[in-house]
């Protein structure tokens, strides 16, 4: 008979632990803070640096989960599980939509109209504009946006400019 009990004791100790474990996850994942970037594109870093190496691209829209902060810098998991640091600039909390009742009404933006956004423009005023101003040339614009200033060359402009961490404000 004491065997029985100690069965239904072990039994009732494994379920509760079991029940206990599924909360703690459950809370868990309720309490993670879910980011979506914001800019065009950014850069996932090994360090809180602007000059630390890069362990991933992101884009606009992409969905990345806060795991810590430090002065203006965010550490997050990607979806994939790579953990890095992203500046906050880039990212804002991830907002929830309700659904529209009129089915024609649009509730969220592509990632070509966040990036146009982000040029200054929407679609239909980039169009506009194009159309009214048909002499003007958006070719270097387009290509200052592919300029990337490797990071060594960042680092070595804040250590003369002594700028930042090298001796400037924060």
């Amino acid at each position: 008979m004491m065997m029985k009990n100690e069965e239904v004791n072990v039994k009732r100790s494994v379920l509760f632990s079991a029940a206990v474990g599924l909360f703690i996850v459950f809370v868990t994942l309720l309490l993670a803070e879910t980011l979506i970037v914001r800019v065009q594109s950014t850069s996932l870093r090994q360090n809180p640096r602007f000059y630390s190496p890069v362990v991933l691209a992101l884009k606009a829209g992409e969905k990345v989960e806060k795991v810590s902060s430090q002065e203006g810098w965010v550490q997050v998991r990607t979806s994939g599980g790579i953990v890095g640091w992203i500046h906050s600039s880039a990212v804002e909390v991830q907002k929830f939509s309700l659904l529209a009742m009129d089915k024609s009404m649009k509730t969220q933006a592509s990632a070509s109209e966040v990036a146009l956004a982000g040029k200054g423009f929407n679609k239909q005023v980039e169009e506009s504009y194009r159309a009214k101003h048909g002499d003007i040339n958006f070719l270097w614009v387009d290509r200052m946006l592919q300029i990337k200033i490797p990071a060594s060359q960042v680092l070595e402009f804040m250590k003369q400019g002594k700028l930042g961490e090298f001796g400037g404000a924060r």
